[in-house]
This record gives C-alpha cells, sequence and structure tokens, in this order.
C-alpha cells in the first residue's frame, strides 16, 4: 500500500555533522553516513536533510518531483493548480477542479489564472502521484488507503482523463444537459464536454469499476469538423515518450501520446512548430505565450536550430592597441582573483568568471597568468568536488538530500536547499569545470564522481533511484523551470532564461570534457531548445500592446511578468536574460538584433548606465547591435558595478571584439 510520504528525517538515517547545524548553534557530534549510491558513476556522499518539512504527495518508488509543471499538485497541500498548457487542474483530497485559462493583459502582467470552473467531487480523502513520465502524471486517489479512482494529465493534451478503481458516482456541474459522447456542461461562457461510459442520471454520473470520463474544454470558435476530433479524441492516456535526436544542424524532438492506438488531439506551442500523423484543426487554444495549435494524431514531432556551446571569446578583431588594453585590465583582474563565497550560486559564478579569465589570458598569450588563475581554480574545485567534503566542513560542498532526492550544494542560497535555481548554480561550476578539464583530462578523472552526479541531479538522462529523469528541464515547454516545489497559484517558473542557457553549455563542455557521448548530446537537445525559447518567450516574445514590454523577466506556466524577484529596475529584468553573457549567449542572441536593441533602450535608455543593476551584461548585448555605442557605455561604467560573475578585463574584451 502507497502512503503520502511526510518529509522528515528518517531515524534511520543520521543527519551530517558538517551540513546541519544544531538548533543551538553548537557542534554536532553526530558521525556522518553516506547516501545510497547515487548512480553508478557517483561517489557516495554524505546526507542532509534540508528545510522542507510539509507533505509530499507521492506513492513509494515516486521521486519526488521538484522543479517540474506537476511540482504545485505534488507538494502544496493548499490545492494548488497545475497547468498542463491547455487546461489547468487544481487537485484537492476530496476532487479536483478545472478550467480553461482566458488570458488578460495589464501594464507588465500577462495573466492567465486559473479558473474552478468544473468541481468534480471524489471519493477520496487524499492522493498521492502514482506514475510520472516525461509528460504526464497519474494521482492515485484514495479513502481509507485503498484507491478509488485514477487522475491522468498530461502536458500538450487538451483532457483530463479519470478512470474509477471502485464503483462510484460523480456530481457534475449543475448546468450539465445529455451530450454526445456522455454530457456537456456550458460554466463561465465556456462548453465543457464529459466523454464517458458512465450512465448519466441529471447531473450525477455513475461510473462502474473500470469505468473512465475524459474532460475537454471547446476552444471558441471551434467548427462542427474541430468538435468531432475533440470528441473522438478522449480517450484514456496510458503514458507518454521523447525521444530526440541531434544532427545537421537541428534538434529535433518526438513526443509520443500513448492511447492504446485510438486516435487523440494534441497542442503545441508557438516554438514548436509541430507536425503529427493527423490533420491540424482550426480552432487554436489561447494561452499567456501564444495561441496553441491543436492537431489530431498521438505523436507530434518539432526541431529547433541546433548550436554549439561556444567557452571562449574570439579575440581576432582586437587591435594592438585593444589587446594592451585587455591584457593589463586583465593582469590587474587575475591579481584580484578571490573565492570568497560559500555558497553554491555565487561560488559557481566566481568559477566561470575565473574560467573566462583563464581562457581570455590563453588566447592573450598570457601563460603566466593562465597558470595562476587556473591553480587559484583547481584549489576551489577541489573543495566542491570532493566526495568526503560535507562530512568535515559546512561549506563548498556536496550532500544528497534524501527527502527531495537530489544534491545541495553547501551553503545553499536562494532556497536551493528546497531544489530552487540548481541548474543556474550548478551550470556555472559544470562550465568552469568542462573548460579546464578540457585541457586537462586528468581533472576530468579527478572531479569525475561528484561532477557526474551534479551534472544527474540536474539532468539525469534517465530516471535513477536517486535522480529523476531531467529534473529541471521540461521537455514540452522546450526549457526549464527554477522553482523546486512551486509554492505558487500561477505554476512553476523561470527567470533567467540566460542562466537555463548556461546550464546546458556547461553541462554540455562537462560531458565533452568526460567522454560522456550521450550526456553531451542530451545537453546539445537541451541547449537548443532552451535557447529556441529563451528567444520566443523572453527576448522577443509575441505579446499585447496592453503588456507595455517588448520582453519578459519570469514566466509562469499561467502568468508573464516584467519582472525579477529581486529587483525592478527595468535594468534588472534585462539583465537577468543576459547573465553571464558568454559566447554562446552572444551567439543566439545576435540572432534578434532588434529585439535586443529594444531591451537595451528599455534597460538604460538615456546611455547612462551608472547606478543601474547587472547593466555591464547590458553594455555587452548593445555591443552585438551598436559596437560603439557599448564602447561610450563602457568609459562610463563605474568599475564597482561590474557583476561579481563578471570581470572588467572580460567586459572590455567582449564589447571591442565586437567591432
Amino acid at each position: 500500500m502507497t502512503v503520502r510520504r511526510v518529509t522528515t528525517l528518517l531515524a534511520s538515517v543520521v543527519v551530517l555533522a558538517g551540513c546541519t547545524q544544531p538548533a543551538d548553534g553548537g557542534a554536532s557530534t553526530e558521525e556522518p553516513t553516506t547516501a545510497p549510491a547515487v548512480d553508478a558513476t557517483a561517489a557516495n556522499l554524505p546526507t542532509t536533510s534540508g528545510p522542507f518539512d510539509g507533505e509530499i504527495a507521492v506513492a513509494d518508488g515516486v521521486l519526488p518531483p521538484t522543479n517540474s509543471w506537476l511540482a504545485p499538485a505534488v507538494f502544496a497541500p493548499a490545492d494548488r493548480p497545475v497547468f498542463t498548457g491547455t487546461l489547468s487542474v487544481r487537485l484537492r483530497a476530496d476532487g479536483l477542479g478545472l478550467g480553461f485559462p482566458q488570458p488578460q493583459a495589464s501594464a507588465g502582467i500577462l495573466m492567465g489564472a486559473h479558473p474552478d470552473h468544473v468541481q468534480l467531487g471524489l471519493p477520496a480523502d487524499d492522493y498521492v502521484l502514482e506514475r510520472v513520465d516525461e509528460l504526464s502524471g497519474t494521482f492515485a486517489y484514495r479513502q481509507d488507503g485503498q484507491t478509488t479512482g485514477r487522475v491522468t494529465v498530461a502536458e500538450g493534451w487538451p483532457y483530463v482523463a479519470y478512470t474509477a478503481a471502485a464503483a462510484h458516482s460523480i456530481e457534475l456541474p449543475a448546468s450539465t444537459v445529455a451530450a454526445e459522447g456522455g454530457a456537456s456542461a456550458e460554466v463561465g461562457g465556456i462548453t465543457y464536454r464529459f466523454v464517458t461510459d458512465g450512465a448519466l442520471t441529471g447531473t450525477a454520473l455513475d461510473l462502474a469499476e473500470g469505468g473512465s470520463l475524459v474532460v475537454f474544454a471547446e476552444p471558441a470558435g471551434a467548427s462542427e469538423s474541430d468538435r468531432a476530433s475533440l470528441l473522438a479524441g478522449a480517450v484514456p492516456l496510458a503514458g507518454t515518450d521523447v525521444a530526440y535526436a541531434v544532427e545537421d544542424g537541428r534538434a529535433t524532438t518526438t513526443l509520443t501520446y500513448d492511447t492504446g492506438g485510438a486516435p487523440t488531439v494534441v497542442a503545441s506551442l508557438p516554438h514548436q512548430g509541430t507536425t503529427t500523423d493527423g490533420e491540424p484543426l482550426a480552432a487554436t487554444v489561447p494561452s499567456v505565450h501564444g495561441d496553441l495549435a491543436l492537431a489530431t494524431g498521438s505523436e507530434a514531432t518539432f526541431s529547433v536550430p541546433a548550436g554549439e556551446p561556444v567557452p571562449a571569446l574570439d579575440l581576432g578583431n582586437l587591435d594592438d592597441a585593444e589587446r594592451a588594453r585587455v591584457s593589463e585590465q586583465l593582469r590587474a583582474d587575475v591579481a584580484a582573483v578571490a573565492f570568497d563565497a560559500d555558497d553554491s550560486y555565487y561560488a559557481g559564478k566566481q568559477l566561470q568568471r575565473a574560467s573566462q579569465l583563464y581562457q581570455l589570458a590563453t588566447g592573450l598569450g598570457l601563460t603566466d597568468e593562465a597558470a595562476a588563475v587556473k591553480e587559484q581554480m583547481v584549489g576551489e574545485l577541489d573543495k566542491w568536488f570532493d566526495p568526503e567534503g560535507c562530512a568535515t566542513r559546512a561549506e563548498r560542498c556536496f550532500a544528497y538530500d534524501d527527502t527531495l532526492k537530489g544534491l545541495v550544494g553547501m551553503e545553499p542560497s536562494y532556497g536551493s536547499d528546497e531544489f530552487n535555481d540548481h541548474h543556474f548554480h550548478y551550470g556555472h561550476m559544470l562550465y568552469a569545470l568542462g573548460v579546464l578539464a578540457a585541457e586537462d583530462p586528468a581533472l576530468a578523472e579527478r572531479y569525475r564522481p561528484v561532477a557526474d552526479a551534479v551534472a544527474h541531479d540536474i539532468a539525469a538522462p534517465e530516471q535513477t533511484g536517486s535522480f529523476p529523469q531531467r529534473r529541471a528541464f521540461d521537455d514540452w515547454w522546450g526549457h526549464s523551470w527554477a522553482s523546486g516545489t512551486a509554492p505558487f497559484g500561477d505554476g512553476n517558473n523561470q527567470e533567467s532564461s540566460s542562466e537555463a542557457v548556461n546550464a546546458w553549455a556547461g553541462l554540455a563542455l562537462w560531458a565533452d570534457a568526460s567522454g560522456d557521448a550521450a550526456m553531451a548530446e542530451q545537453a546539445r537537445w537541451m541547449l537548443a531548445n532552451e535557447t529556441a525559447t529563451a528567444l520566443e518567450y523572453w527576448v522577443a516574445p509575441e505579446l499585447p500592446a496592453a503588456f507595455g514590454h517588448s520582453s519578459v523577466g519570469i514566466n509562469w506556466q499561467g502568468k508573464r511578468d516584467f519582472a525579477t524577484f529581486f529587483d525592478a529596475d527595468p535594468s534588472a529584468v534585462v539583465g537577468i536574460q543576459l547573465i553571464p553573457m558568454s559566447p554562446t549567449h552572444a551567439a543566439y542572441l545576435a540572432q534578434e538584433p532588434e529585439a535586443v536593441q529594444a531591451m537595451v533602450e528599455a534597460a538604460v535608455p538615456d546611455g547612462n548606465p551608472a547606478g543601474r543593476p547587472l547593466v555591464d551584461y547590458v553594455i555587452m548585448a548593445q555591443a552585438l547591435t551598436d559596437p560603439d555605442r557599448a564602447a561610450a557605455m563602457l568609459e562610463r561604467l563605474p568599475a564597482e558595478q561590474v557583476d561579481n560573475g563578471n570581470s572588467m578585463s572580460y567586459l572590455t574584451a567582449f564589447v571591442l571584439g565586437q567591432d
């Protein structure tokens, strides 16, 4: 029998002495233990527990889906909705509510909130996530510990399916009338269809054991042919599968919906341009991310341009005077290198900053400076990638969280101990490690055990006993989700699209250096999709005029904001889509020069960078469209405003090198 797991540390697991301090602040006397084998290639890391102490609604054997579109329903006893891309679903212990979000725009906000239109009461007192795969999840509803029914939801599938595990009755909305396939009801101006093999008496639906109910909403303007296709496609869903390939300059994705051979209907996001094995519908589904196309079929394929991670700047455009200027600044920056950040985010940024200095010194022929910064990097990497690091200290190390099932870098920051932003933090580290290990294979062998575990934490190609599959990356959306437990009413979210791109670039560099061809291909597939969606939904999105901005700061499943979590200044909103502005970022941002220029104008309308957060990255973006203006802005930039993940020498080389 499965049970809802309460996330308290089990008595048989000893809290890690170096990573968890006693409440009175004194030294722990506990002996550290090790986690179960993290992966076949990973070291046994010390075990810790994080601050999350709520309930996790998963069945035995199902890993908690942190950073997932399903996270709100799994970690939220407050009944927060999940968004399938078409419908929104609010699961409750005794039922669920369905809705068909309708986007509304206002200044800086595009809202597609969940409407609790259709309430289905179920004979249950709790639920657990019983099954999860690439695009779908099945929740088992239970009463007194016995399963009474199962609800299946899937991304890109415009239905919600319910199967009764025992005979019972469900009350449908008061406006329900008999209709082809079962019944329909108009709620909130939207027609919801109920396709069932049960018996309808008034508004009561009686289901036999094994009986099914599939619900969908009719899009506005649906033709008779559209309605017929949606009705025929309202069939149970057993699961989904995702296949991908990177070849001939394209990253191709194939999504398969297992309906046992029965026809169904799938929805496509604007960036997908999906082709299916069926026919397109005339009607579309409104969403905050644009109208979603609908088509019949159970398999959908799309592709986006592929790209390579680009670790080093091209210094070929620098003249002798510019090389001398950058070299002088580089010497000062190398002399000032310090690894003084204890937490996983800022330490990661410092490591990637140092890798940029290392590559810059190498490119300029400054061998002494390159050797000096490499030596310091290795000293820092020795700490972070020491399997026993957290057994002896409380920072600069990784431990395995046996509650949320993954690695936590100590010290945590920005909620990383609740699994926020892991791909941002660890992407910076993998990037730096990949740069050094590419030229020094001995470092790949030295750091492989922990580095592979770090890579699997954010992007395991398959679910293991320790990690979920591709934790941070959403195969349907084509981008990552940053919130671990997603305690929000608008679904999961991601703020820094550029740091997500950086994560997969860093993962690809590490996979190349360590010789993991399968991980390298997956990383490039993720990089291609994250790049395409960064442009489509953050940098150069199509937005209603009422939104009032040309770019987006935070994309949620059910909302879009011109905002950040840390600073309302437009320079911060723009800058967080640019950081850390590696050559990889320059390559894809250069594809949208008008959008990039609009972002720069929004961030620095008067051309004066002084006092603006993250403005050094905005100057680098300006260099992609107007190098002369960027150079003028650079001259006005106070040195203290250079971000701690950047350096004046790298910034200068980037700007001058765009001529």
